[in-house]
């Protein structure tokens, strides 16, 4: 049965929903200061800044509440809530402030637009911003889903071997760090096993998927990329202490293992990812839950 959002997590969507809105006025208002600077130079550096903000900031995925919910003791649930509430309201002033800067910085910009053009005070560097902008702008669909496919097959060609991997077994999983922190010459063994009945859920995603939900998370606890920066300290000091949080985001599929109070996230695996999927379903349905007694 697929519970629905709480109200946290349906107000930290529309933060979030708002955030973009936010963004795209933003750089709108940003061009239209260019054209009438007629700064040539700068547009292609507002294009470039823009498309790296747009990389960074993926809508939250539309996943089940539980797969939200704080990897963490019940003990730190509360102090958790807390915290992310009182960062929705600050988000929420931070992002009226900005909303109510660019309601009333627009439309003076548009009007000193209006009277250059009316007296002819636009010249060819005006228009060429212009242009550019135009440009980027209506041909953005056509390009931007190459590119990213482009830039994905040779980061995983040039990175691939420097990012940590999956070996996937019948019984569970190992997660192999060493090459993602200290490089195939460490002489350390950073490894760390994790049963399929340690876990209550298993998933692939895709890396932009996988990037807006980790965003998410970080909004939805607050904690969590502290504590997550913790526990990767904590295991490069100890390789016994078995890290509780790990999320590496990398190439490609991005294969996602997580139950209340563990959470482990690992990108290029395009290969090992489904087979972790198929093999945890399989020791689930070999494995069934025990019905739970009734009074």
């Amino acid at each position: 049965m697929v519970q629905r959002p709480g109200p946290g997590l349906a107000l930290v969507s529309a933060e979030q929903r708002a955030s973009r809105w936010l963004t795209w006025g933003g750089i709108g208002f940003f061009a239209l200061v260019l054209i009438i600077f007629g700064d040539v130079l700068f547009v292609p550096f507002l294009i470039v800044v823009s498309e790296f903000i747009f990389i960074a900031s993926q809508r939250q995925p539309k996943f089940d509440v539980s797969t939200y919910k704080p990897p963490a003791p019940a003990q730190w649930q509360s102090p958790i809530t807390a915290l992310r509430w009182a960062g929705i309201a600050g988000n929420a002033w931070a992002i009226a402030s900005g909303a109510l800067t660019l309601t009333v910085a627009t439309p003076i910009v548009l009007v000193i637009l209006i009277v250059m053009g009316f007296h002819h005070w636009l010249g060819e560097a005006n228009f060429i911003a212009f242009a550019l902008i135009v440009a980027w702008v209506s041909t953005r669909p056509l390009w931007i889903a190459p590119l990213r496919r482009a830039l994905k097959v040779g980061a995983a060609n040039r990175f691939g071997q420097y990012l940590a991997s999956v070996n996937v077994g019948t019984e569970g999983v190992e997660y192999d760090m060493r090459p993602w922190m200290f490089g195939r010459a460490s002489r350390r063994i950073y490894r760390f096993y994790v049963g399929y009945g340690e876990l209550d859920e298993v998933r692939t995603m895709d890396g932009l998927t996988a990037q807006g939900y980790l965003e998410s998370m970080q909004r939805y606890d607050p904690t969590f990329l502290a504590r997550l920066d913790w526990e990767i300290v904590h295991f490069g000091i100890d390789q016994k202490a078995r890290p509780s949080l790990m999320a590496l985001l990398g190439i490609g599929t991005h294969l996602l293992l997580r139950s209340s109070t563990l959470f482990y996230m690992v990108g290029n695996a395009d290969q090992v990812g489904p087979a972790a999927v198929a093999a945890w379903q399989a020791w689930r349905a070999a494995h069934p839950v025990p019905a739970t007694p009734t009074a």
